[in-house]
């Protein structure tokens, strides 16, 4: 738990002091609903599983020239147990996710920008508690050994600006989206998300 703080802080930091005086940024809170993929490993897999994560968010245009394209940099944190299907493994999962998506604007009509954006999501997950899991749903045998790990995904995401105010310099955002998490390096986190964000 040590070193997940510490990566927290490291991330924070970056996060935070890179991108803390460009013109046109934006600073939010976010809600995620991810539905994570099954893991398999040579014990068994784990279950797939709908769960809420929080994190933070950055975003800031790209090029003062072009004001569709911008960066959007996401914090988020997720803490779960994860139930473990018949024969599969139980653990419990810890995760901290930096997530760096350009994102590109489609058009505008009125208060709507619906775009699109491609990035990495770059995470580190501590899987504790593990056990293997009978047909009865019953932990058995030596409890298995905690994974640490780094882990890299491929992000995809779609949503739209829903801009709130009549000052474009001033007003609040919320941005519905749509993001799917293809695990890169190492087994780790991946899936479906739906979230909603309110920058300002």
């Amino acid at each position: 738990m040590l070193k997940l703080v510490q990566v927290g802080m490291l991330s924070a930091l970056c996060l935070s002091s890179s991108f803390a005086f460009a013109k046109g940024e934006r600073y939010g809170v976010s809600v995620n609903m991810l539905s994570i993929d099954s893991i398999e490993y040579k014990e068994g897999s784990s279950s797939s599983q709908d769960t809420l994560r929080y994190g933070i968010v950055h975003t800031r245009p790209i090029s003062e020239d072009n004001n569709r394209w911008r960066w959007w940099l996401g914090l988020n944190y997720l803490s779960q147990d994860m139930k473990a299907p018949k024969k599969g493994i139980y653990q419990e999962l810890n995760n901290l996710e930096l997530r760096v998506v350009p994102q590109y604007a489609l058009s505008s009509w009125s208060v709507f920008t619906p775009y699109i954006g491609a990035g990495l999501s770059l995470g580190y997950s501590q899987y504790s508690n593990r056990w293997k899991v009978d047909d009865a749903g019953f932990k058995y045998g030596e409890q298995l050994k905690d994974i640490d790990q780094f882990e890299v995904g491929a992000v995809a995401a779609i949503g739209s600006v829903i801009k709130l105010g009549s000052d474009p310099d001033a007003h609040m955002q919320i941005i519905p989206q749509v993001s799917y998490i293809l695990p890169v390096v190492n087994d780790g986190l991946g899936g479906l998300e739906l979230s909603v964000s309110l920058l300002f």
